[in-house]
């Protein structure tokens, strides 16, 4: 099984000055656009403004991985150069992973304009954190 979760909070800039979000309509739209080519077919993926804020939300599940890492990841790279001040977080796990993390989660954190792979502290080792 392959399941994904994950959250951006969309944002221009990471600086805190007056014209931040300046660009923020234009933006989002570039962004919903990349969403809707990414293919995550079998997935929640959706784009949402609450209180002035906009972020994408995306949880899906698989019987096999199948690249969607990559598509994962190219999405959140998109969003990382077109909008630098966007923070968020992906939850990855695979258990037909052939880089030996198949018992645990892959986490990539997106800050500053970087997204990068951490190790997960919290729901791994998968056996026996999540299943028996």
């Amino acid at each position: 099984m392959y399941e994904f979760h994950g959250w951006i909070t969309i944002r221009e800039s990471f600086n805190n000055d007056d014209d931040w979000d300046s660009n923020i309509e234009e933006l989002i739209e570039k962004v919903k656009e990349k969403l809707e080519k990414s293919e995550l077919g079998n997935g929640l993926t959706d784009i949402r403004s609450v209180n002035g804020s906009e972020f994408v939300v995306m949880s899906g599940f698989y019987n096999h991985g199948n690249g969607v890492t990559d598509k994962l990841l190219d999405f959140y790279k998109f969003v990382s150069e077109a909008a630098v001040g966007s923070y968020g977080l992906l939850y990855v796990h695979d258990d037909e992973d052939e880089n030996g993390e198949d018992n645990e989660f892959q986490v990539f954190v997106l800050a500053k304009g970087k997204l990068e792979k951490k190790k997960d502290a919290y729901l791994s080792p998968f056996i026996p954190v999540v299943e028996e």
